[in-house]
């Protein structure tokens, strides 16, 4: 880790803004949930060998409402010799461009830039940069520069001059090294990845006539050697065909990817067992890392409350129309808008619920056969879960109208006309409950959601468990580190 940071990086941090000049946001990739751009305009050295750059992920409109928001912009630190970037500070935005959260990351680590993966064509595109209003040579790089950045740049050589010295003996350009688990590939012929929409490098420029000195009888060691004016950077070897687009909500806007983050062979997509599952989520895409490293997460076994005057949750539940989708994660309702819940001064908008089994949540280290999560909304894009604890018992009226509608297939919906659900019946007759901070509980794992934990459990039939069980034996989170955090609960 760096101790200092160019001024100019560093009034980029305090700003909190892409550049001081007009940001020059251009795609890196993009799927049909997000798509990750770079602020060209933004990148400037930091110490010799170092540049920082913003990115941001802009989120689709379903997945920016359950996050919370519609951009994450991070503020990216890349090592252009070594190969590795750091994420200094994100920037969370809604759909306005308010600031949801604003947060410097207490520990700035050193990431490995994975071959193939978006990390590595931000880090190229940013350490270098092979657009057509690149310069030709040195020397038109001088003349091109303005003032201030010749003061920035004083006594720095160029980027592409410092990394890509001839290697001993030979004068093609040294190969970046990549590990793929086949060896070294430092002294292999460097091999162009192919050509598609992420990377397009520009074509090399003309070659132009440079004044020759005297030719030397004896040709000076290769360590001092005159560099060509372009050499093209070095590509790595072309790796199995994969996805060329993450999803995700921060890759520094995309957080951080370490060694095998990316993936190499095929996608792996989250779930609760197997290569997807919940001890992985935090490596599967570097937008997720929050569920590995994360301080705040959810569920959690809730303990040790202290016991206050709560406030009461003012419910105002109507009932609704609804949509029902099977989502291959579990199953979801949606709502149209006019249930809401005012709290602790807000008021937030029921969006959807869903259902886990077991719980995900823990009292004093019992568990309960099902949980189901209301998910709210406020204004300002801030999360607020109710979470109704589900035990054996009588048959639940709202369970057994949704059951009814099921879609008959994974990853479809179902909305049946002129039936409708009243949430009130599902909440229990005791609306004491426990509160406290943490995140969501699936990818991508986002922090600062607020849970209502209510104490009294809700009733469900032993058959209408069954039949969630039939397409979910098993869709909870284990429980995490609590950490310290603060949890009261009604007297």
């Amino acid at each position: 880790m760096r101790s200092r940071m160019h001024p100019l990086a560093a009034l980029l941090l305090a700003a909190g803004t892409s550049s001081v000049l007009a940001a020059d946001w251009q795609m890196i990739a993009s799927d049909k949930k997000r798509t990750i751009e770079l602020d060209r305009a933004s990148i400037l050295q930091s110490d010799p060998g170092t540049k920082v750059a913003w990115g941001r992920i802009v989120l689709a409109e379903s997945e920016a409402e359950a996050a919370g928001y519609t951009t994450v912009k991070a503020l990216n630190r890349y090592d252009c010799r070594n190969q590795t970037f750091a994420t200094i500070k994100r920037v969370y935005l809604d759909a306005d461009s308010s600031v949801v959260k604003d947060e410097k990351v207490k520990v700035e680590k050193d990431m490995p830039v994975a071959a193939g993966s978006v990390d590595e064509k931000l880090w190229r595109d940013v350490c270098k940069p092979t657009g057509g209003g690149a310069p030709k040579n040195i020397s038109q790089l001088a003349m091109n520069a303005s003032k201030a950045a010749q003061a920035a740049q004083a006594g720095k050589q160029d980027l592409r001059v410092a990394d890509y010295r001839p290697v001993k003996g030979t004068e093609r350009p040294a190969v970046t090294k990549v590990s793929e688990g086949k060896g070294d590939h430092a002294n292999e012929p460097a091999i162009p990845i192919k050509r598609n929409f992420i990377d397009k490098p520009a074509p090399p420029p003309k070659a132009e006539p440079v004044p020759e000195k005297p030719v030397q009888a004896e040709a000076p060691p290769p360590e001092v050697r005159r560099v060509p004016a372009y050499v093209p950077p070095p590509r790595p070897r072309p790796r199995v065909v994969r996805s060329p687009v993450v999803s995700g909500e921060a890759y520094a806007a995309h957080g951080a990817g370490g060694p095998g983050t990316p993936l190499a062979h095929h996608e792996i997509h989250w779930s609760y067992e197997g290569e997807g599952a919940p001890a992985n989520w935090g490596t599967l895409k570097p937008e997720w890392q929050l569920c590995n490293v994360g301080e705040r997460q959810s569920p959690i076994d809730i303990r040790d409350g202290i016991k206050v005057d709560l406030e009461p949750i003012r419910f105002d539940y109507r009932p609704s129309n609804f949509r029902i989708i099977d989502n291959g994660h579990t199953i979801q309702v949606n709502l149209g808008p006019g249930n809401t819940i005012a709290v602790m001064g807000r008021t937030y908008d029921l969006v959807q619920f869903h259902f886990h089994r077991p719980s995900e949540e823990r009292i004093n280290g019992k568990g309960f056969d099902m949980v189901v999560h209301l998910v709210h909304k406020d204004l300002d894009g801030r999360l607020a879960v109710l979470a109704v604890l589900l035990e054996r018992g009588q048959a639940h009226p709202v369970m057994q109208t949704l059951w009814n509608n099921l879609p008959l297939e994974k990853h479809s919906d179902y909305s049946p006309e002129g039936v409708a659900i009243d949430l009130n019946q599902l909440l229990p007759e005791n609306r004491s409950y426990y509160t406290y901070m943490g995140s969501l509980t699936t990818p991508p794992c986002s922090e600062g959601v607020m849970w209502m934990v209510m104490k009294q459990p809700a009733q469900v039939s032993a058959e209408q468990i069954a039949i969630f069980s039939r397409l979910y034996p098993m869709n909870a989170r284990p429980v995490q580190s609590v950490r310290g955090r603060l949890i009261k609960e009604s007297r």
